[in-house]
């Protein structure tokens, strides 16, 4: 089974890099050799195939950073896209603004994203920071969520918020985003190992990959 744990050097708040960490452990408690390859911004530009791995992280940078991993991901866009409706599987924590349209700073300033999703994000001066209970198909979350953005036009959201925070101002029961073999999430904590039973649904998604080697597992929720 192959990670690949993209911009870890330049999208590294908050330690979150343990999310790679804990689907590792389990997935090896399942039985399943674990190869983790980190992409770091000095790896730019190479050659990469997307497609060869089986999960995608990125985790939550500054806002700064997350514009600068914006630029140095926008020419692997269409391969990115390829691994996705190829079944690789991705979560983006903190960063998923940028596989949007675009995010506007609170100067106006806009960074144009890869486009691989509809939704836009706006950001303001005030953060918005708020603990966090939420909930997937049946598995309860909690984390932490500390942004200055709003989120719109998202089609289908990741969690349903119980109590704190959700994608904007008007929109306050849903959370994150999934498109297909995407999931985006602000959640932090980190998210897999305060909730296992997370892990244990990407764990699981990916040992469905593994059986079934090309097919689309966007619908692969249970």
């Amino acid at each position: 089974m192959k990670l690949l744990h993209m911009l870890y050097d330049l999208c590294s708040l908050y330690g979150d890099y343990a999310n790679v960490l804990a689907l590792k452990r389990a997935l090896e408690q399942s039985g399943e050799q674990v190869e983790i390859d980190r992409l770091s911004a000095a790896d730019i530009p190479r050659d990469i195939d997307f497609s060869s791995y089986d999960f995608l992280y990125i985790g939550p940078a500054t806002e700064k950073n997350q514009a600068v991993a914006a630029k140095l991901l926008a020419p692997f866009r269409d391969g990115i896209k390829a691994a996705l409706d190829g079944g690789t599987i991705m979560l983006a924590v903190g960063t998923y603004e940028i596989f949007g349209k675009s995010i506007t700073d609170s100067k106006g300033a806009v960074t144009e994203g890869l486009d691989l999703f509809p939704y836009h994000s706006v950001q303001s001066e005030q953060r918005t920071v708020s603990d966090e209970q939420a909930e997937f198909g049946g598995i309860p979350v909690i984390g932490f969520i500390n942004r200055c953005s709003e989120i719109y036009d998202i089609d289908e959201p990741f969690f349903t918020v119980k109590q704190g925070v959700g994608n904007s101002a008007a929109d306050n029961t849903h959370e994150g985003v999934i498109s297909g073999n995407f999931y985006g999430t602000h959640i932090i904590g980190p998210l897999l190992i305060r909730n296992p039973d997370m892990a244990g649904y990407f764990a699981k998604l990916l040992l469905e990959r593994q059986e079934i080697k090309g097919g689309n597992y966007a619908d692969n929720r249970s």
